[in-house]
């Protein structure tokens, strides 16, 4: 397992661990950010872990079935575990974070993580932090892109929903022809002409040309991208919804040079095994999400162009990513097996302080304020973005994000001291719970 480590506030065996997701990771987050201010706030010795499989944490030579079956939720826990047990040997730097407190901290995927871990761990793990963490597995995630429509009508106005509504609806009809298929192939610039007559390259262009730049735009920038984004969708100077929808999209860095709809040549770029092709992260997210997860993001929610991309387009890229054993059977088992380990939404282990923002696309399948306990608060942020509250302090963030990252620093140190936390979020009372929050820090400061 590759890690960093940042000792300048070590003067205690007290230690703060960020865990890595699905990503490559880098000195970042030992350098900045909550967990950062939580070290030196504790004194503790700051650890930054790499997922196995991801970056060049490296178990097996290649990404081929056989490899994959080591990428589980249990053996990255294991990793975890072992991890903690190595730092607080005498192997470590002669034992000076032996018998310590641990606190655990991780965003995305990786806030689900520092959760089973402190229900699969308690014994390792003193208390943990999960910014924006999802933890009920779910097959057929629609609410994903609900909540995507629901941020650009908050942060860009109804207008800019109707033009995507609207595009939508028609880039749907168009695809029903390959007259039409080709019209569309060549206003998204797709790398290859849209065959109408198969679905899998409909929903290949729906996905990659339309629902993930959205999805990024959403899950990644700020309200000022969104309204940016906006101000083009609803260019009264272009009178098409479909040109205009095209316009944006084809000025995005992650559609160029030219937008993948052909289903074929986009399977064999997710099917190379090598750790280093291309495609390599969105392979290995994929296992874990057609074996453990499911969350695949379909289109069923919407009426006009509901078909768009349905479950059966991920059923069949489980399939034939992997092979043809990866079918209904064994995912429905995956999901079933994953929420009877780790408790989905029915048990939120104590000493866990959790956040989950609103016009988070992942929040729907993360815990809300009905799920909190007194050891285990929840904090609900209505309009906050993804993992906005693991950041640093000061900002630039709203009132009520920088209260809640307040809230959480001094909930983490009062797990680690004993202590139950001072306060319990309330989402049903969002500014209420905001004030008691000041209440609570004004008492400590």
């Amino acid at each position: 397992m590759r890690y960093y480590y940042n000792d300048e506030f070590a003067r205690t065996n007290n230690i703060v661990v960020v865990l890595g997701g699905p990503w490559a990771i880098s000195p970042d987050w030992v350098s900045g950010g909550l967990p950062h201010q939580l070290a030196e706030k504790i004194g503790a010795g700051l650890f930054y872990t790499e997922h196995r499989y991801y970056g060049k944490t490296r178990p097996t030579s290649g990404t081929s079935v056989p490899e994959l079956r080591y990428l589980t939720v249990d053996q990255a826990l294991a990793d975890l575990a072992q991890f903690i047990q190595h730092v607080q040997s005498d192997q470590f730097q002669d034992g000076r974070f032996r018998a310590g407190q641990v606190a655990l901290a991780g965003c995305g995927h990786a806030g689900s993580l520092a959760t089973w871990m402190r229900l699969a761990y308690p014994h390792l793990v003193s208390a943990a932090f999960s910014d924006s963490g999802p933890l009920l597995a779910h097959d057929e995630f629609s609410e994903y892109l609900e909540v995507v429509w629901e941020v650009v009508r908050a942060q860009g106005g109804p207008e800019c929903v109707a033009t995507l509504d609207v595009a939508m609806e028609r880039l749907v009809i168009e695809t029903l022809t390959q007259e039409g298929a080709e019209r569309i192939s060549n206003m998204f610039n797709t790398c290859s002409p849209i065959e109408a007559s198969n679905p899998l390259d409909t929903s290949t262009f729906f996905w990659q040309g339309v629902l993930e730049p959205l999805a990024r735009l959403v899950q990644s920038a700020t309200s000022a991208d969104i309204s940016r984004a906006c101000e083009v969708l609803t260019d009264p100077n272009v009178p098409e919804p479909t040109e205009r929808l095209a316009k944006w999209v084809t000025s995005q860095p992650w559609t160029q040079p030219c937008i993948q709809a052909d289903y074929t040549a986009h399977l064999a770029a997710h099917t190379n095994t090598s750790y280093d092709a291309p495609h390599s992260v969105d392979r290995l997210w994929m296992y874990q999400s057609c074996v453990q997860f499911g969350w695949h993001r379909t289109t069923a929610s919407f009426n006009s162009f509901h078909s768009a991309v349905a479950l059966p387009y991920f059923r069949a890229l489980c399939r034939q990513y992997f092979t043809d054993d990866f079918d209904d059977t064994l995912q429905r088992a995956g999901i079933e097996r994953t929420n009877l380990l780790f408790g989905g939404l029915t048990h939120m282990p104590d000493a866990v302080v959790s956040v989950v923002e609103g016009h988070d696309p992942w929040s729907p399948v993360g815990p809300n304020a009905t799920h909190a306990t007194r050891m285990s608060p929840v904090y609900v942020v209505p309009g906050g973005s993804q993992c906005r509250v693991i950041r640093s302090t000061g900002e630039n963030e709203t009132q009520q994000v920088e209260v809640v990252k307040q809230a959480v620093l001094l909930n983490m140190q009062e797990l680690l001291s004993g202590k139950p936390p001072t306060h319990v979020a309330s989402a049903a009372c969002p500014s209420v719970a905001i004030i008691l929050i000041i209440a609570a820090l004004a008492l400590v400061l």
